[in-house]
């Protein structure tokens, strides 16, 4: 696949399952996450996720219409690598 390097930043919510959901969500449409950072933030409830993704503009903005849908994501924003 073409394309450049996108980080994607989430803040999701901080409950058992939102991790596998959103690299489902990725990888079922045949995304290849290239890192994934987890880790908390200072309010225990919210996560704070880095996901790399190779892709072109068109599939970034697919994933981050995807993960914007998604009920426990509280914020998504990108950008080039």
């Amino acid at each position: 696949m073409k394309g450049e390097i996108h980080r994607l930043n989430c803040f999701v919510e901080n409950k058992p399952g939102v991790l596998a959901r959103i690299v489902g969500l990725i990888s079922g449409r045949g995304y290849n996450i290239q890192t994934l950072n987890v880790g908390p933030t200072e309010d225990g409830t919210v996560s704070r996720m880095k996901i790399d993704v190779l892709g072109t503009e068109k599939v970034v903005n697919q994933i981050l219409l995807q993960l914007r849908n998604c009920v426990n994501v509280i914020e998504v924003t990108s950008r080039r690598r």
